[in-house]
């Protein structure tokens, strides 16, 4: 559900070079504080490097690093997955010395080196830089840009969460309640044989149930929105095993929709399968930073930093108007 009120630009990303991520890492691998209040740079066992992709995942670029660097995977560290139809930059640690690589979409650069390794969520946010081409309306990015400074955005899912079908969700949700059902859409969408849910991968079926919980986390807010105009200054659940939902807005919603789907918190937990999501909380509403933006032509370029997790595409539908 759209947020911003005022009219939208139109437009759309015309190639991987329309979308360029830069991840800000956790500062912790660049610098320490001394005793006396000084700062100093991080020496240590672990290269520092730049990792620069282009067109693949950041786990195709992963694998890629390791053949290159005659690796095992646990030898490199990064703190966040990045898109794959987009030009992205992100730091990696890696254990001892590594060499520096250039290939046609993919490129590693030595930055120095640090006494730790990278682990999944050591960074503070992601700063893109996005063209949106043929805009009907681009004079209208300076309307927009001065709502969302001041109302900030909803932190909705975007869509990669729910896969290439957008409805990883609805797997999910059959893993947890129809196991027979999911194994038989899971198969039918991979093109595999299956004989049970316990052959595939546990990763693979958090994932769907993580799609789950974030299509909840959605509807959730869309709610919110269809009743409110002024934005939430804090955090909505995340339902997962053993949330307790509280007798407020949030906890009245997630139980009805629980309740239409015929789940409760207990089936975040399937003993089967040895499988546990937890709940969590997560931000109702970002305030995008150092929002920038200039016309070229019929062309708009944006610039801004949003906190870890929260989607680009969510901004950018607001600005555009158009829908995923």
């Amino acid at each position: 559900m759209l947020w911003t009120k005022s009219p939208g630009t139109g437009g759309a990303i015309g190639s991987q070079e329309d979308f360029v991520v830069e991840e800000l890492p956790s500062k912790k691998y660049f610098i320490k504080f001394t005793h006396s209040g000084g700062v100093k740079n991080i020496g240590g066992p672990y290269t520092l490097a730049l990792l620069t992709k282009k067109g693949m995942t950041t786990k195709d670029a992963l694998k890629f690093l390791q053949k290159e660097l005659g690796m095992q995977k646990d030898n490199i560290g990064y703190a966040g997955l990045k898109d794959k139809f987009a030009v992205t930059s992100q730091y990696v640690t890696i254990r001892g010395k590594a060499k520096e690589i250039e290939h046609e979409n993919i490129r590693l650069k030595i930055a120095g080196y640090t006494d730790k390794m990278m682990q999944i969520g050591d960074l503070e946010g992601n700063r893109f830089t996005i063209t949106l081409r043929d805009c009907k309306n681009p004079d209208n990015v300076s309307a927009l840009a001065k709502e969302l400074a001041s109302r900030g955005l909803p932190n909705y899912f975007g869509p990669q969460r729910f896969g290439r079908h957008g409805d990883n969700h609805l797997v999910g949700k059959l893993v947890m309640k129809e196991q027979g059902a999911a194994l038989r859409l899971i198969n039918e969408r991979n093109g595999r044989n299956f004989r049970h849910l316990g052959e595939i991968g546990k990763k693979t079926l958090k994932f769907y149930i993580h799609a789950y919980q974030s299509f909840l986390f959605n509807r959730l807010l869309d709610k919110y929105i269809s009743l409110k105009s002024s934005p939430l200054s804090g955090r909505f659940p995340i339902v997962g095993y053993g949330t307790n939902l509280k007798n407020d807005f949030a906890g009245r919603e997630l139980r009805k929709m629980l309740k239409k789907d015929g789940i409760t918190t207990e089936d975040f937990s399937i003993r089967s399968l040895n499988i546990t999501c937890v709940g969590s909380q997560r931000e109702a509403f970002v305030k995008p930073s150092n929002l920038e933006h200039r016309i070229e032509g019929k062309a708009l370029v944006l610039s801004f930093t949003l906190p870890k997790g929260s989607y680009a595409t969510v901004l950018i539908r607001e600005i555009t108007k158009i829908p995923f």
